[in-house]
């Protein structure tokens, strides 16, 4: 006798069926955190000098190791944590065996059709629902290049059902370095300090120094990217969240002219989003998590 397919549960049902559940589950599962072992960090260069440049390095900034992203690179630099192509496919096949993709529009040899920019729009399916995401390759060319743009596209559809989402929000730091670059007059000078009371920071260039570190202290690769985000309130609370989670919150840092007052990482940026946001009209009492 031939199996019978489980139907999907009609409007009519009384709650959730077998079906519903399992579906539940699968984009349940997609929503889980990765572990740290699986995320990777992404260098992106800020400086636009030094990606201009032929050796990658301009002559305001140098070369060094990252203890990010392992790279020998230049120290004008941001990383981006994400996950890979295999570890997401891998998470796909957990949430829905038989999820799949397709392009949302194929070309005249029935390819997939790239739009003008080398961009590509997809369509996710999982668990019975679709997602739209779109991925680019940074201007590459060739094979290596198309891949890199499915994968792309992928990570970003993924994201429209949950996964890494958490890592997304990382996303924004690559924005606000184009739109507030930093100059070699911004290099952060660090020396010891006492630990004092938080106060207002002003709306002009922020900390200019911070307590003395270790070589993988945290804290001075947090106060280069705050500075060239100090205009940017999405960017300033994830750098917050990062500065929480590597311990360096209740860390002294120098606020901006005309005080130049020292304060703790964590009230600084505080402080300054909600200036932001009180200046954008927005919520100025959302804080990170």
């Amino acid at each position: 006798m031939p199996q019978g397919t489980e139907a999907p549960a009609g409007t009519m049902a009384e709650g959730p069926t077998s079906h519903t559940q399992k579906q539940a589950g699968g984009l349940a599962k997609l929503r889980e955190e990765f572990p740290a072992s699986l995320i990777q960090a992404l260098p992106k260069l800020w400086c636009k000098r030094c990606s201009d440049s032929r050796n990658k390095v301009c002559e305001d900034h140098r070369k060094a190791k990252c203890n990010d992203c392992g790279n020998y690179i230049t120290t004008a630099h941001v990383d981006l944590s994400y996950v890979g192509h295999a570890e997401l496919t891998h998470r796909l096949l957990d949430a829905d065996p038989l999820w799949d993709w397709e392009p949302v529009a194929f070309d005249q040899r029935g390819l997939p059709q790239f739009d003008e920019n080398g961009g590509l729009w997809i369509r996710l399916t999982v668990c019975g629902h679709s997602r739209l995401g779109y991925g680019d390759s940074q201007g590459k060319k060739g094979p290596n290049a198309v891949k890199e743009a499915i994968g792309d596209a992928l990570r970003n559809a993924a994201m429209r059902f949950g996964a890494a989402l958490d890592l997304w929000a990382k996303s924004d730091l690559r924005e606000a370095q184009t739109e507030h670059p930093k100059t070699a007059d911004d290099d952060a000078h660090y020396t010891p300090a006492p630990r004092q009371a938080a106060s207002s920071p002003s709306a002009s260039k922020p900390a200019i120094a911070a307590e003395a570190s270790s070589g993988d202290d945290p804290l001075p690769r947090l106060v280069d990217q705050y500075k060239d985000c100090w205009g940017n309130p999405t960017a300033l609370l994830q750098i917050r969240i990062d500065g929480k989670k590597q311990g360096v919150s209740d860390r002294s840092v120098q606020g901006p002219p005309p005080g130049n007052e020292w304060m703790t990482f964590d009230a600084l940026l505080e402080a300054r989003i909600g200036e932001l946001r009180a200046a954008q009209g927005g919520d100025t009492e959302r804080s990170a998590a």
